[in-house]
């Protein structure tokens, strides 16, 4: 099973450009073309499984589409789509939105939201299929949010019922050590080698992170350098122990 984890920054671009006129105003361009791009070099892949970080849900920046929608469309398969936000910030033209969002040629059997109690970005989208159960996540830039968000995701994996992929953006400013509550649980990193996936152009952070419980081994694994986002996609073949 190929698993792609993308922070795609809501297919808006990245480069010098994106800070003109005003710092960070790019997150406002138009994304049509550019996420076009980005779905055509996804299914190139042949993934059976992505998960989006900072997808849009639908604004006019997408044409009024769910960007989650036209993968899956080119995929042949299913979408699911979380607002990443708490209850009341998600009422807020754009920033309702802005999410996470997993796209799979398998079919779910069940979709949860799990709020994790602290930060505006606090929901962990989670998609159940036949054989595991997938976490999307995009944590939070506070370091006391995201220490609680992690305390709270350890309990999530502490009370599994099927092989687990925890996946997403965990804004790991301070290293990947702060993600040891999660290893306490028996959740591996796929990246063993802990390479960086950000910024796209001189990667020095390892934020974005795939682990994976005991019964998933991986048998693949790369970061392409390639500059839809200003983050690395990671790519991921997995094989779930039956």
């Amino acid at each position: 099973m190929r698993l792609i984890l993308y922070n795609v920054r809501y297919g808006t671009g990245t480069g010098l450009s994106y800070h003109v006129p005003a710092p960070f105003s790019g997150n406002f361009r138009r994304s049509t073309v550019r996420f076009k791009r980005i779905t055509d070099y996804l299914m190139n892949l042949s993934p059976d499984i992505i998960g989006l970080v900072e997808v849009d849900g639908g604004s006019y920046r997408h044409e009024g589409n769910c960007q989650a929608e036209t993968a899956a469309s080119s995929m042949g398969g299913h979408h699911r789509f979380a607002v990443k936000y708490g209850e009341g910030i998600s009422r807020i033209p754009v920033l309702r939105s802005q999410g996470n969002a997993i796209v799979s040629r398998l079919a779910p059997i069940k979709t949860d939201c799990h709020d994790l109690g602290r930060g505006m970005k606090r929901n962990a989208l989670e998609v159940v299929y036949s054989d595991f159960s997938l976490v999307l996540v995009h944590l939070s830039l506070g370091s006391r949010s995201r220490r609680h968000q992690i305390r709270t995701l350890r309990d999530l994996c502490s009370s599994r019922e099927k092989p687990l992929i925890l996946a997403g953006d965990y804004n790991t400013l301070s290293g990947p050590e702060e993600l040891a509550p999660l290893r306490e649980t028996g959740m591996t990193s796929v990246n063993e080698l802990g390479l960086p996936t950000y910024p796209c152009r001189k990667p020095r952070k390892e934020l974005d992170f795939v682990l994976i419980s005991e019964e998933i081994s991986a048998k693949g694994f790369s970061i392409p350098d390639v500059r839809f986002s200003d983050h690395l996609p990671l790519i991921c073949d997995l094989e779930i122990s039956h």
